[in-house]
């Protein structure tokens, strides 16, 4: 099959960056606020104890990350990762 050039509109690029290392993500997960980061991001976020969203400052109900397997696949769409 032939390479085909993927033009990513510049407002989509920005969902697909995580907020906190401002990568584009390659293992997108949900935090309980509903936030979207990229793993290791959120995960070294909690590791210093902290139980806030860190884009809205909202405790967070639980720990517990969700894979997004919707922006997983539009990173993997776009080799962005």
């Amino acid at each position: 099959t032939a390479a085909v050039d993927k033009v990513v509109p510049p407002e989509l690029l920005e969902q697909l960056q995580c907020p906190l290392s401002l990568d584009f993500m390659s293992d997108p997960v949900m935090a309980a606020s509903g936030q979207t980061y990229e793993r290791a991001a959120i995960e070294k976020w909690l590791a210093m104890g902290k139980r806030t969203d860190p884009m809205s400052g909202q405790q967070l109900e639980h720990t517990d990350l969700v894979p997004n397997v919707l922006v997983r696949s539009l990173c993997r769409t776009f080799a962005l990762s």
